[in-house]
């Protein structure tokens, strides 16, 4: 992108963008020399402030050494004194020539910086040279290289996750400013309207011939608010003691920066009298507290809804595409009722600070991370300590003014730390004390380890903890992890008796979310070949060649109508997750995972494009200060079923609750009307419960449940909606008697028997056999009879089968954190029994399968009746199967089934997959292999 250093911006320097005429030579040697460079015919045309990377196919994944080299042109200023080099940014290390002279190196790939090129620039034509060092991921090539920046130990965030970002990346330019010039401009605002401008000078003014130009010149403040009207001016002459000078002022009934809204007010710095210079800046009045377990922005409770934004763009990488592409993402995430973003491992490039500021998006700053699961996950060292914290220091002068960023990260998930060590936590907390300390002017809070399983805080202003679970497989773990978090467990701190926890901590659930897979262009972009390390199952390439190979086209029809089923099914996920959430007073605010897609790692609620998902809508509604939500006691209901449904409200809007009226309303025609008492604003409350018939029904049919929340100015404040899933009374066939194997739970016997099924005396091949095992049925199959396998344990099969039962838990089969899509087919029995969607949802949650078939060929997965699909199509697996086997038939399923005459869906399920299988529409055309040798 074109100004891509937009850095605090001055009027009166004369500035010279250096953005076309550059040339790149790769070095993979990494030896040659600035002379070899300099006669070698390897150079190619290239852009700065784009990776190289980005810009070349044959460079996507080169890291290494690399010369950059551009001629520029200087004019001849009158009355100017000194020459700046300024850099964006840099990946990782790169040393500077001018006209063959070396001015300087820096180390970091994130941060600004400049050199004085007074004494080796002259009028005309210069030369510059820039030698750039990515160190290589690979350790081997980084010993052998460049042993003193070792991969591992550098920031560099997740660009190992998806691609690398290596080279000039941000934009480079040349400023000329006079003897005396203004450096910096630091602002320290409070909400009061008092304010502290902190400007620091530099230039050989403010010495030479005995501050003769510091006498006669003076620095003039301006502020001026979003109608360019001045609410302040003041004078204060130089020092020619000091450098640094100190103006404080005061504006009346500041308008405050907030998400609705952000109060943008302009600085205007100049140098008045012997010496013309001015600079600019922004800033905002903002204030964000964490005080008794309760978030405040601007004195007001603040309850955060987030989402993790990875920060990389479809094909400029970590360059931002344009100002307008980050404004329309988050202007989309906005809608969506985001009001922060957690920028992600990644410092985020100016524009996006700039965006954030003006648009009113809170912003949740991280460090880069040096080491992460690629290695050791907790290798620590003193050379990436001291890197970490210089770059910080380089951040907090960049982005001093950002009234946008009121979170700071220092570690994230302990990748690059051992918290099992001591010195290695004293370290951590001397770090938040330290950056504490530093940020507290500016109303930013810290996290010291944003935490996951396995880790944990020692000392941190907000208690955060990241959980992922596959939803509804997962539900009720979920639930109990939740409620386990929202009561201050210990476990979310430091167990070697260090941790300074006041109990006072806002509780954050940081990180949780869902896959819903893109709609694909016609033309696949170039990083679908990628996925996460040699995981196959993050893998987008061959997806379409999968999609058919399984059949799924058949059932789907396209493969973007099975991405958009996908998004649907992410969206109800999100909405269970959120509305749990906001059910305990306890928890304070929610990060999904994440704004964006991210090449392979597809949870984002916009895609790599950033289009809306197709739940758009939906989420806007839901995502609001307020928000009414229901407790449903069950996932599925009967017909003629009456039940209870508790609502409540999290209330963080400034609207005023009295005189409210709550309607409720379902399809089936059933309404109601409730005018709640007093709800106190930052509180989660029950408004009332409702009584519910659930309608009489022959087929699966949701029933909607609508719920609005209008003021009493008739504005509606907030809706929600609920599917409620109503199954027709059970009916079970009693035609054909059934027969236990051993091996059958004793409960589902029992509920069957319940049930009125009648039981079998002897095996006679008409009657069905339940079993849990394939080896206790084969003579029943070997006579020609038929088989229902309910197959609770991998070791249900065997081997010789020719199919394999996997458990799903601790694999990539489990969906934490690469979805899992249980699918059926809806047009056909059983499954058509229980019918809501091709893709299943909550009403399956109670079945939901601990076990996949595995093994099931392309070729014959029009025997798989349900079918299990993971991530980009991966790993794909039976849950309901049918076969030939010998003489009879069986029909496998790994569904569970304890709740049998207890849940709604688990009942008309099983009594099914009982029709099915006795039916003559069970006529399978795979046939497994024989088990064993049968004699009679």
């Amino acid at each position: 992108m074109t100004s891509s250093l937009p850095l605090q911006f001055s009027d009166s320097s004369q500035r010279i963008e250096l953005e076309v005429g550059w040339q790149l030579l790769v070095d993979p040697s990494g030896r040659m020399q600035r002379e070899d460079a300099a006669r070698s015919s390897g150079w190619r045309p290239a852009r700065v402030g784009l990776s190289w990377n980005a810009q070349f196919d044959d460079l996507r994944d080169y890291m290494g050494a690399a010369w950059y080299r551009v001629t520029f042109h200087v004019p001849a200023f009158y009355n100017m004194r000194h020459v700046l080099l300024k850099f964006g940014a840099v990946d990782y290390f790169c040393e500077v020539f001018v006209n063959g002279v070396s001015i300087g190196t820096h180390e970091g790939g994130y941060t600004p910086f400049s050199f004085e090129i007074t004494n080796t620039v002259h009028s005309g034509t210069n030369d510059l040279l820039i030698r750039v060092i990515d160190p290589p991921m690979d350790e081997a090539q980084n010993r052998a290289l460049f042993p003193e920046m070792m991969y591992n130990e550098i920031p560099h965030g997740k660009q190992n996750w998806y691609v690398q970002n290596s080279g000039i990346w941000q934009g480079v330019r040349i400023e000329v400013c006079p003897a005396i010039y203004i450096e910096r401009l630091d602002v320290v605002p409070n909400v009061s309207g008092d304010f502290e401008v902190i400007a620091r000078l530099a230039g050989v003014g403010l010495t030479a011939n005995n501050s003769e130009l510091t006498a006669t010149t003076q620095l003039q403040i301006e502020v001026f608010d979003s109608t360019n009207r001045c609410v302040f001016s003041g004078t204060e002459p130089l020092n020619s003691s000091s450098p640094i000078l100190h103006v404080k002022g005061s504006i009346r009934n500041p308008k405050l920066w907030q998400p609705d809204t952000p109060a943008l007010y302009v600085l205007n710095a100049s140098l008045r009298g012997s010496v013309q210079y001015q600079r600019r800046t922004r800033f905002g009045f903002r204030s964000f507290e964490a005080r008794d377990g309760k978030l405040y922005l601007n004195g007001k409770p603040f309850f955060m809804i987030a989402a993790l934004d990875q920060d990389f763009y479809p094909e400029t990488v970590h360059t931002p595409t344009s100002e307008e592409f980050v404004r329309d993402m988050m202007t989309k995430a906005k809608a969506l009722g985001i009001n922060l973003l957690r920028c992600h491992l990644k410092v985020a490039h100016p524009v996006y600070l700039d965006v954030a500021d003006e648009i009113g998006m809170l912003i949740w700053a991280e460090l880069p991370s040096w080491s992460d699961c690629w290695f050791p996950a907790d290798h620590f060292s003193t050379m990436a300590a001291v890197r970490s914290d210089r770059m910080f220091w380089e951040i907090l002068i960049r982005d001093w003014n950002h009234p946008c960023i009121v979170l700071q990260t220092i570690m994230n998930e302990s990748w690059g730390i051992d918290l099992k060590d001591a010195t290695q936590r004293q370290w951590l907390i001397a770090t938040f004390d330290r950056i504490k300390g530093l940020l507290s002017p500016l109303g930013r809070l810290v996290v010291d380890n944003s935490a996951c399983e396995g880790n944990f805080h020692i000392k941190t202003d907000v208690e955060d903890f990241h959980q992922y679970y596959s939803m509804p497989d997962q539900v009720t773990k979920w639930e109990q992890w939740l409620s386990e978090f929202a009561s201050r467990p210990a476990w979310t701190f430091s167990p070697f008796g260090d941790a300074q926890r006041t109990q006072r901590e806002p509780l954050l659930v940081s990180e949780f979310g869902n896959w819903g897979l893109p709609k694909l262009p016609d033309e696949l972009p170039w990083w679908f070949e990628l996925g996460f390390g040699t995981r196959e199952v993050t893998r987008p390439g061959g997806v379409l060649e999968r999609f058919r190979a399984y059949g799924l086209d058949k059932l789907f029809g396209s493969f973007n109508q099975l991405a958009e089923e996908t998004q649907w099914h992410q969206f109800v996920s999100l909405k269970h997750e959120i509305e749990s959430i906001r059910s305990y007073d306890s928890l304070n605010g929610y990060v999904i995972t994440g704004v964006t897609d991210v090449h392979w790692e597809v949870n984002g609620l916009l895609d790599m494009w950033r289009n809306e998902k197709v739940y758009a809508r939906e989420l806007s509604a839901l995502q609001q200060p307020d928000v009414i939500f229901c407790k449903l006691p069950s996932y599925s209901f009967f017909g003629g079923q009456k039940f209870e449904v508790p609502v409540f409200i999290s209330h963080f809007s400034n609207s005023d609750l009295k005189g409210a009226r709550l309607r409720w309303s379902t399809s089936s025609g059933a309404s109601g009307e409730v005018h709640p008492g007093h709800i106190a604003p930052g509180s989660v409350q029950l408004l009332t419960t409702i009584g519910i018939t659930a309608p009489e029904i022959k087929s699966p049919t949701a029933d909607r449940l609508e719920l609005e929340l209008r003021l009493k100015s008739g504005h509606r404040t907030a809706e929600n909606s609920y599917e409620l899933f109503v199954l027709p009374a059970p009916n079970p066939r009693k035609e054909t008697p059934l027969k236990f194997a051993p091996s059958l739970s004793s409960a589902v016997v029992t509920a069957l028997e319940k049930a009125g099924y009648p039981i079998a005396q002897s095996s006679d091949k008409e009657c069905l056999m339940l079993t849990s095992r394939l080896d206790d049925s084969e003579l029943h199959l070997h006579n020609g009879g038929r088989v229902l396998l309910l197959a609770t344990s991998d070791n249900a099969l065997r081997s010789e089968a020719g199919l394999n039962l996997k458990y799903r838990v601790g694999s990539e089969l489990d969906g934490r954190w690469f979805s899992n899509f249980n699918w059926i087919r809806t047009d056909t029995p059983p499954f058509s029994s229980v019918a809501f969607s091709r893709i299943l949802g909550f009403e399956s949650a109670r079945v939901a399968p601990e076990l996949v078939i595995d093994g099931v060929p392309p070729s014959n997965f029009d025997d798989v009746l349900s079918g299990i699909t993971i991530g980009w199509l991966n790993n794909n697996g039976a849950l309901a199967l049918q076969a030939r086997f010998t003489a009879g038939t069986v029909l496998i399923t790994t569904f569970r089934f304890e709740d049998y005459g207890r849940d709604p869906y688990a009942t008309t399920l099983l009594d099914a997959l009982i029709a099915y299988a006795i039916s003559g529409e069970c006529e399978p055309s795979l046939e497994l292999a024989l088990l064993s040798n049968l004699s009679s």
